[in-house]
């Protein structure tokens, strides 16, 4: 009886102990987490740190190319011109965004998207605005305007493959443009091709004439903006048939004579 009493007490002193062992090793463990985070931390903010140095500051990342995608080689240096991207100082410094309202204030790009290529060029893409009309303006200049109705560049005359917009009014008004675009929009690519003498009149009511081949000239009075794609396909019906004036200004009620 008193050794199995002993061996009772050996075992409850040594359960005691390993219960001892592992609350010290917990709290050993719970007393270097902190220290285990915080140097954690600090090899972070040293890191981040770092990174700034060699981006912002260092010339390890320096801007000293520009790539412009989008374009021909030649109008290339125009984008370079204009964007004025300043070289030499850190890459991650060059103002992107300023780059983009340079280009964009052109107005002879529709969409323009400036970034970073590390370790050292600027990235310029730009997609080029499209004439598809010419608009005399007041002073008896021609602004070319592309399909999205802004005037992207004023010349002296009209480019030969784009038709000249005249007006009854001393200036082509934005709804004027805006419903002449809708005209010439409207068409399939090859009718309009054949498209010349666009004009609009004080009301912003639309007519063009048309050259098929092997026929006379017709003048197609389309009217004003709507009802687009009915009043092309009333128009390609309409041509073969005999007169010299297609009227689509009212669809329900097209008339040639």
């Amino acid at each position: 009886m008193l050794e199995q009493g002993g061996s009772r007490r050996r075992l409850a002193g040594t359960g005691l102990a390993s219960s001892r062992s592992r609350f010290e090793r917990r709290a050993a463990a719970a007393r270097r987490r902190p220290r285990l985070l915080a140097a954690v931390l600090g090899g972070v903010v040293v890191l981040a740190g770092v990174l700034v140095w060699v981006g912002w500051f260092s010339s390890v990342l320096t801007a000293s190319k520009v790539e412009v995608r989008g374009v021909s080689a030649a109008a290339s240096a125009q984008v370079r011109t204009v964007a004025r991207v300043p070289l030499g100082g850190p890459l991650l410094q060059v103002d992107t965004d300023a780059i983009t309202q340079r280009l964009r204030a052109g107005k002879a790009w529709g969409e323009v998207s400036v970034s970073r290529a590390l370790p050292d060029t600027v990235v310029i893409s730009v997609r080029p605005r499209v004439a598809v009309l010419a608009v005399r303006n007041p002073q008896g200049e021609v602004d070319v305007v592309d399909r999205d109705g802004v005037a992207f560049r004023t010349v002296d005359k009209p480019p030969s493959d784009v038709p000249l917009v005249s007006s009854g009014a001393a200036q082509v008004t934005k709804e004027g443009v805006d419903a002449a675009l809708q005209a010439l929009g409207s068409l399939e690519p090859a009718l309009r091709a054949k498209v010349s003498g666009v004009s609009v009149s004080a009301a912003d009511q639309v007519s063009f004439t048309v050259r098929p081949e092997r026929q006379q000239p017709k003048t197609v009075v389309w009217g004003g903006a709507g009802d687009g794609p009915r009043k092309a396909e009333l128009v390609k019906i309409l041509l073969p048939e005999p007169g010299s004036t297609i009227d689509v200004s009212v669809p329900s009620s097209p008339v040639t004579r």
